[in-house]
This record gives C-alpha cells, structure tokens and sequence, in this order.
C-alpha cells in the first residue's frame, strides 16, 4: 500500500481434495486512515481471484467458498477492529 501497509498471501492449493487456503498472516496492522478493509471485501476479492484462476464459471455466493478456508488476523488491515476506519467497497485495498 502507499503507506507501507503490507498485504501479504500463502496461498496452498490441493489438488487432491480440490480444496485451497488462502492465508494473509503476515498482513500488516490495520492502519489509521480508511484503507482497511472489511472481512467481506477481503473475502469478495478471493471469490474475484478465484473465477480469473479458474477455467470453469464459479458462481458469486458462499457456496463456491466452502472449499475454501480463509485466514485473517484480527487487527489486520484485512479484519480490523470495530474501531478502525474502513471503506465499504475499498477497490484499493482489494
């Protein structure tokens, strides 16, 4: 990010059992400003990685991410704080 907040993914994909994680724990701390995100966003822009990955259609709702586990840190800029400033379609940080 333009602030030096990192956003940073492990991404683990098995064949076998055709499911995925997506881990952002070395994401940086929510930051002081609007450019968190909210879960659902995060969330929103795996659904969006996944349909580019994939030759197949995926459908846009939570059952195409069953397979899929998703790790975000509480306090992260990915899963802040009820506190913390956030943008509810934030384009920049998805």
């Amino acid at each position: 990010m333009d602030d030096g907040s990192s956003i940073n993914l492990a991404l683990t994909i098995n064949r076998h059992t055709l499911t995925a994680k997506f881990d952002f724990s070395n994401s940086g701390f929510e930051v002081f400003g609007n450019t968190n995100a909210p879960r659902s966003i995060a969330r929103s822009a795996i659904i969006y990685c996944l349909r580019c990955l994939v030759k197949s259609e995926i459908p846009l709702n939570q059952g195409c991410l069953n397979p899929i586990e998703i790790y975000l840190p509480e306090g992260s800029i990915l899963n802040p704080s009820g506190e913390a400033a956030v943008v509810g379609g934030n384009v920049l940080t998805s």
